[in-house]
């Protein structure tokens, strides 16, 4: 069991996770260390910064952590702030909503593969990442009414693509990819030994079990003898919350303190009441259409 679950770990971080996150790892790296706030053009930051009252650097963050998928988001907040461009504050803001599941993940397993459901890719897509949208914009409200953060004074970006620099960036983001496959690994199996251990029959353990690794979790749910509304509103809760491999691996690679990990934590829960609350409204409203 446990080496099946190893199995299906390392597949799963082989052929979906590393394809995507090793370059996005690369490039957002490189970014980083030769961009500065002033030579991102305006018309993709601008959006961004009135939105949700971030900093030019935030802005940045927002569209990799809402497209890119778990831990993207919380990986460059990370970065940006250990490198003093945004401040304390921001990455508190930023680490709370600008890491989610990515469309892409939502359209084609959650709601095509496993509810078999394309049709309602869109509510998925809204109960989801709406919540976290919603989320992160009231929570820059304050900086809509006052100003926006200013990020720390940092000495002008003199770094020219070199070798050196490449190689660093390699280097950095093969180690970040590697984590990313230990925690995959070490959850696929302990969401494997739960699975095989307990009866999933019970509500309360079905979903605890399929809280413990979202991919799993999502295929535990809708396979399971949930009403067609719970299964609806309890893939979308988790979906928006994460699960505690995506908690595990976005705290790990981001480096978060307790006080970051603990207003994450609050920002998850808060983000998947949200998509809870919208998903109840979203079924009702459907099956009234019906």
């Amino acid at each position: 069991m446990a080496l099946n679950s190893a199995r299906e770990g390392l597949l799963l971080w082989y052929h979906s996770v590393l394809p995507v996150v090793f370059p996005f790892l690369f490039l957002s790296s490189l970014a980083i260390r030769l961009v500065s706030a002033e030579d991102m053009p305006k018309i993709l930051t601008r959006p961004f910064t009135r939105l949700f009252g971030c900093s030019a650097y935030g802005a940045f963050v927002i569209p990799a952590g809402f497209l890119c998928g778990f831990p993207m988001g919380a990986k460059l907040t990370g970065d940006l702030y250990r490198d003093g461009k945004i401040t304390r504050e921001e990455a508190l803001r930023l680490f709370g909503f600008a890491n989610n599941l990515s469309p892409g993940f939502i359209v084609s397993y959650l709601a095509a593969e496993q509810m078999q459901q394309p049709a309602l890719a869109g509510c998925f897509l809204l109960q989801i990442l709406g919540a976290a949208f919603l989320y992160g914009w009231t929570q820059g409200w304050p900086h809509h009414v006052h100003q926006r953060p200013t990020p720390p004074q940092t000495p002008p970006c003199h770094e020219k693509v070199s070798f050196s620099l490449i190689d660093d960036c390699i280097y950095g983001a093969m180690e970040s990819a590697l984590r990313l496959g230990a925690y995959i690994l070490l959850f696929a199996i302990l969401s494997g030994a739960i699975t095989q251990a307990t009866p999933l029959s019970n509500p309360a353990i079905l979903l605890f079990a399929s809280s413990i690794e979202v991919t799993n979790g999502i295929r535990l749910l809708a396979a399971s003898s949930l009403s067609a509304g719970g299964k609806y509103v309890a893939v979308s809760a988790l979906a928006a919350f994460g699960g505690f491999s995506a908690l595990a691996q976005s705290a790990g690679i981001a480096h978060m303190d307790k006080e970051m990990l603990l207003n994450y934590i609050k920002s998850r829960v808060i983000i998947t009441l949200l998509s809870i609350l919208i998903s109840i409204v979203l079924f009702l409203l459907l099956q009234a259409m019906h």
